[in-house]
This record gives structure tokens, sequence and C-alpha cells, in this order.
């Protein structure tokens, strides 16, 4: 049954959001268009500056033009987040299993490094067709681990709270060192940070004797490394014991695994398709 049609002007005389263009209405606007725009603005300013009219002026239209094309700023981040989740598929996935989560793992941490701001639309329950692209293809090598289902799902799930985890401790640590830069400034940078001993802080010696703290104050003599390629290894540690928990784990095939296919218009993470239905489809 076809929901009926909202009427086109709301409360206070406003268009509600969603509404469909008038006759003769002509755009060169696409939700691809939309989300890229959007995810240049929160990749310069961050998140909390993307709104609405600030898109709007961006492309050069109408505040209530954008609403021909999104009902609200929530169907905004989905279509942010359905585009970010488009840099995380892999053209053809490698035939062994932990080649082939590591380089999930790997492109979906680049992805965040790239995009700080994703990590905070990665909690809301958004839907589309990147998000089910990307758990299919992280499906399709798990199930060479595993026949059990709900193995499949604890094995994605261990990896992606491994990136998901890992990053942002490392973004969080980067933001405390840059406090007054911009995320995109070093958003490429590597952000373990450089190889640095354990730097002397104020009060350190006085808490970390050798008598009471021996084994971090050898570390510090040492010049223990803190910020060594930790995900590399949590990552290396993990597979380790994926494969110790499944020993006949399928290590490599003949040929590789169908990746998620993408659909005819995507380009790296550009995908043209509508993210979500309209009412009453």
């Amino acid at each position: 049954m076809t929901a009926p049609a909202e009427p086109a002007v709301g409360p206070g005389g406003r268009r509600r959001a969603g509404q469909a263009p008038p006759p003769g209405y002509r755009s060169n606007l696409s939700p691809q268009r939309l989300a890229l725009a959007a995810i240049e603005i929160a990749d310069a300013e961050g998140l909390a500056a993307v709104s609405m009219r600030r898109l709007a002026a961006s492309l050069g239209v109408g505040t209530m033009t954008l609403y021909y094309h999104v009902r609200d700023k929530d169907e905004l981040l989905d279509l942010m987040w359905n585009e970010f989740l488009g840099g995380h598929l892999l053209d053809e996935i490698p035939a062994d299993w932990r080649a082939a989560l590591t380089e999930i793992a790997q492109r979906t941490r680049q992805s965040f490094q790239r995009h700080p701001w994703a990590l905070n639309v990665a909690v809301r329950p958004a839907r589309g067709p990147n998000k089910l692209r990307h758990i299919e293809q992280y499906l399709a090598v798990a199930s060479r681990v595993t026949d059990d289902p709900d193995e499949q799902l604890r094995i994605i799930h261990s990896v992606s709270d491994l990136v998901v985890g890992c990053t942002l401790r490392e973004l969080s640590s980067q933001a405390y060192r840059n406090p007054d830069e911009h995320a995109d400034e070093h958003a490429d940078a590597d952000v373990d940070g450089p190889a640095s001993p354990l730097e002397p802080q104020p009060g350190f010696d006085a808490l970390a004797t050798a008598e009471e703290l021996p084994r971090l104050q050898s570390l510090r003599t040492a010049g223990c490394r803190l910020h060594s390629p930790r995900f590399e290894q949590a990552l290396g540690w993990l597979l380790d014991g994926i494969e110790a928990a499944h020993p006949g784990a399928r290590r490599a095939d003949a040929r590789p695994v169908d990746a998620a296919a993408p659909s005819p218009d995507h380009v790296g993470m550009a995908v043209t398709t509508r993210m979500l239905p309209k009412k009453g489809a």
C-alpha cells in the first residue's frame, strides 16, 4: 500500500524534508555529489561543520533545494557513510584468507585515517549498499576459515573491532599531540607517530622509581619505542589465534575469492544509487 503524500509545506511555512521537486525542476545534484561535498567539508573542518546550510553554500544552491534530494541531515550522514564504505571494497580478494583479512583490515584502517570523522558515524545504525558489500566481502573470506555462520561473524567482529579500536586510539593520541591541526593536514601521516623513546614527563622520576616500578624504568632506560607498528603486530596475533582455533582453515585456493561486485558506476568510493528508498516504494 502506497503511503499518502506528505504536504509540501510544514509548520511555519517551511518545506518538509524529502518532498518531491516541483514540475520542471532540473538539477545536476546527485546523492554521490552531495555525499562527496559533505565529506570534503568533514575532512577539512570536522563532522560538526557539516550542515545543510554549509553544504548548500559549498554547492552554490539554496538550502531548501537540498531537501529535494535528502530528507534531513540523518539521511545525508547515511549517504556520507555509504560513500566512505565504498573505499573499503577490494576489486579482487586474495585467495589466501590471512592475506585477504589483512588487506581488508588495512584498507579499512587507511580509510578511517583519511576520514577521522567517520569514527563518529560508525556507531549509527546506517544502511546502504556499500555496507552490505563490505560485510559480503568479509563473509567471503571468513567462510574459508569455517563453515559455522556464528564463527564467521565472530571473526568479522574481531577484525573490525581491532581496526576501529586501534585507529581510534591512534587518532586520539595524534589529536592530543597536535590540537591545533586540522585532521586533513595529517590524515596521510603515519598515525602511529614517529618511533621515539619514553619521553620524560613532570613528576615521572618521582613516580617511576626503580624500586617501585622496575620494569617501567627498565623500558625507559632501554629507550623502548612506544610508537612501533602496533596495529600490524596486533593483527598478526589475532590472525594467529584464528588460525589456531581453526586448524582446518583453507589457506589458499587456485583462484581469488569473488569480491562483492560494486555497481557499474562505482569508481573508488563513488556510488550513485539512492541509498534509502522513498516512502511508499
